[in-house]
C-alpha cells in the first residue's frame, strides 16, 4: 500500500506545491476584492480535489503510465485505495493551508493598507471555528462530487468520464424536482433542516463532513470493483 501511495503521490507533488503557491496569490486578492475570507477558505476547499482528480486522472493516460503501474507488484485494489487517499490527503492539506491563510488575513487586516470599510469586514470575520467549517463544508460537497467521478474515471478514462458523469448529474436535476412534487412535505423538510443546520452550524458541518466520508468510502469500494475488470 506504501509503494501505491508513493507513486501516486511522487507524480504530483510539484502539481500540489505549485497549485499551493497559486492558490495563496489567488485566495489573498479574492478573499480581499470579496471582503471576505469566509469566501476565501470555502473557495480553496472545493477547488483541491476536482483540480487533483483531474491531475492523477491525466497522468494516468501520459506515456502509458497506468498500463506501466499495473506490472508493479502492487494490486489492483491497492491501486484504487491510493488514488482516493493521495486526492483526499492532498485536498484536506489545501483546506489547512486556505484556513491558515484565512485566519492570517482576517487577524492581520487592521494593518493592511485598505479601506477602513474592508479592513472593518475582513476583520469581523475573524473566527477560526467559522472559518474551519466554511472550508470544511466546501470541501466536503466537492468530495462528494468526486466520488461520484472517481469510479467512472478509473473504469472509462477521464475523456469519457467528462462525457458521461456531466449527463448524468444534470439528469438528477428533473429527477429531483419530480420526487419533491410527488412528496409535498418535502420543501418543508429542506427548510427545517436549513433552519437546524443554521442553528446548530458545528454539528451540521461535521454531520456533513461524515456524510461526505462514508459516500467516498462507497465510491471507493464501487472503484475497486469495476478497476478490477478492467483490461489495461
Amino acid at each position: 500500500m506504501k509503494a501505491a501511495f508513493l507513486s501516486e503521490f511522487l507524480t504530483a507533488r510539484n502539481v500540489l506545491s505549485q497549485s499551493a503557491v497559486i492558490y495563496v496569490v489567488v485566495a489573498a486578492v479574492l478573499g480581499i476584492s470579496m471582503q471576505s475570507v469566509v469566501a476565501l477558505v470555502a473557495a480553496i476547499s472545493a477547488m483541491t480535489p476536482f483540480l487533483m482528480l483531474f491531475t492523477f486522472c491525466a497522468y494516468d493516460s501520459m506515456n502509458g503510465w497506468e498500463r506501466f503501474r499495473a506490472t508493479l507488484p502492487i494490486s489492483r485494489c491497492e491501486l484504487v485505495v491510493s488514488r482516493y487517499v493521495n486526492v483526499l490527503l492532498s485536498s484536506v492539506v489545501m483546506f489547512l493551508l486556505g484556513w491558515a491563510l484565512a485566519c492570517l488575513i482576517s487577524g492581520m487586516a487592521p494593518l493592511l493598507p485598505l479601506e477602513e470599510g474592508m479592513r472593518a469586514s475582513l476583520s469581523s470575520e475573524f473566527d477560526p471555528g467559522l472559518l474551519a467549517i466554511a472550508g470544511l463544508m466546501g470541501l466536503s460537497l466537492m468530495t462528494a462530487v468526486v466520488a461520484l467521478f472517481l469510479p467512472f474515471a478509473l473504469r472509462y478514462g477521464l475523456t469519457k468520464a467528462m462525457r458521461v458523469v456531466p449527463v448524468v448529474m444534470v439528469m438528477l436535476i428533473p429527477v429531483s424536482i419530480a420526487l419533491l412534487k410527488q412528496f409535498p412535505s418535502g420543501a418543508d423538510v429542506l427548510v427545517r433542516i436549513g433552519g437546524w443546520l443554521d442553528a446548530n452550524l458545528v454539528a451540521g458541518g461535521v454531520a456533513f463532513a461524515a456524510a461526505a466520508l462514508v459516500v467516498y468510502a462507497a465510491s471507493c469500494c464501487v472503484a475497486v470493483s469495476v478497476y478490477r475488470r478492467k483490461e489495461l
